[in-house]
């Protein structure tokens, strides 16, 4: 490992690494952990999905809070995502019991009583949305200056998701909020794909001050992307059609079947994922194309995950595509951002 990095980590951080067969720290990562630990600056992480940006930023995280515990929440991260966030959780949470760091989930399907914990006994790292976080303002009020009293680190993942959209301008005056309201002045470090405008990004992240913001970038591990466009003639259907008795889900809304064939050719035996703009489409889409492997004799590929659907299916998909077997998820934009699935094929759209 990079020694001079690496010595700088709590040691049951170091213990964590070493139990989980680490033989190097990234460039990135030896990077990061020296302007967190060393220096006081604001960081965005730039780097390709899958290039180590997470533990780049909570290694040295993880080892300031098990040196300073504090009495609240001292780490806060927010993630655009609840799939994103129980990922991470599944992640963080293997790495900060060998430093006994507590790790919280804050979301919709997180239950009450998890949640009363992280009210009563706030401490080492809450995972949140923003609009989990917005509800903390309007339902824990006062519950706020105490959680967060000693709260060191604000970590913001897939900062590229909220450039120049309101929900970005949200997040920004929620975390201005929280600062005024617990009385704190934390540090920012946020994670993101690369990006184009880093001046623009600085200043986002801390506004009227972008100098006290510095970039960590990580060229080592930059991939070839091969981009195919498919066009497909759909006719129109008659509006007189009647729709009463709609049988197959697929005949209900169009399916376009060429499209179904490409699909199975390109997917069928292999990981891939597969964007859709309707939740209607994905539901429909899997359908006829699990209809299709079917039909074939195969077992049915095809899985769905979308807003709509309850944890317990997001979850087991979820599960599914991090296993080993052939499975291709139909997807709404719930899993566009970051998510740990392992490797894949292909990604349509």
């Amino acid at each position: 490992m990079a020694t001079d990095a690496f010595s700088l980590l709590a040691k049951p951080v170091q213990r964590a690494l070493w139990h989980m067969k680490w033989a190097a720290l990234r460039p990135i990562q030896v990077e990061a952990i020296h302007k967190i630990i060393e220096g006081d600056q604001d960081l965005i992480l730039a780097a390709a999905t899958a290039s180590g940006k997470t533990e780049a930023a909570f290694l040295p995280i993880i080892s300031r809070i098990y040196e300073h515990p504090g009495s609240s929440v001292r780490a806060l991260y927010v993630g655009p995502l609840k799939a994103l966030i129980n990922d991470q959780f599944r992640r963080l949470d293997d790495l900060c019991q060998h430093a006994e760091v507590p790790v919280h989930r804050w979301h919709g399907d997180v239950s009450a009583s998890k949640k009363q914990t992280a009210v009563t006994k706030p401490s080492g790292i809450l995972l949140i949305t923003p609009e989990s976080l917005e509800a903390l303002f309007v339902n824990r009020s006062a519950a706020l200056a105490r959680m967060f009293a000693d709260l060191s680190f604000v970590v913001i993942d897939e900062l590229h998701a909220f450039l120049g959209r309101e929900r970005g301008t949200h997040l920004r005056s929620l975390l201005f909020r929280l600062a005024r309201r617990a009385g704190v002045n934390f540090r920012m470090v946020a994670l993101s794909a690369t990006l184009g405008d880093m001046p623009r990004s600085a200043e986002w992240l801390r506004p009227g001050e972008s100098h006290r913001v510095d970039l960590v970038t990580d060229q080592a591990d930059q991939k070839t992307i091969q981009y195919k466009l498919y066009g497909f003639h759909n006719p129109l259907r008659p509006e007189a059609e009647d729709t009463s008795d709609r049988g197959s889900s697929a005949a209900a809304v169009g399916v376009n079947h060429k499209l179904v064939d490409e699909m199975m050719a390109a997917c069928c035996g292999s990981k891939n994922l597969i964007f859709s703009n309707t939740r209607q489409n994905v539901e429909v889409y899997a359908d006829a194309l699990n209809e299709r492997c079917r039909a074939e004799g195969r077992p049915p590929e095809f899985l769905v995950h979308h807003g709509s659907l309850s944890k317990e299916v997001r979850e087991q998909t979820e599960e599914l595509m991090r296993g080993s077997r052939p499975a291709t998820t139909v997807c709404s934009s719930s899993l566009e951002l970051g998510i740990d699935i392992g490797s894949v094929k292909s990604v349509g759209q």
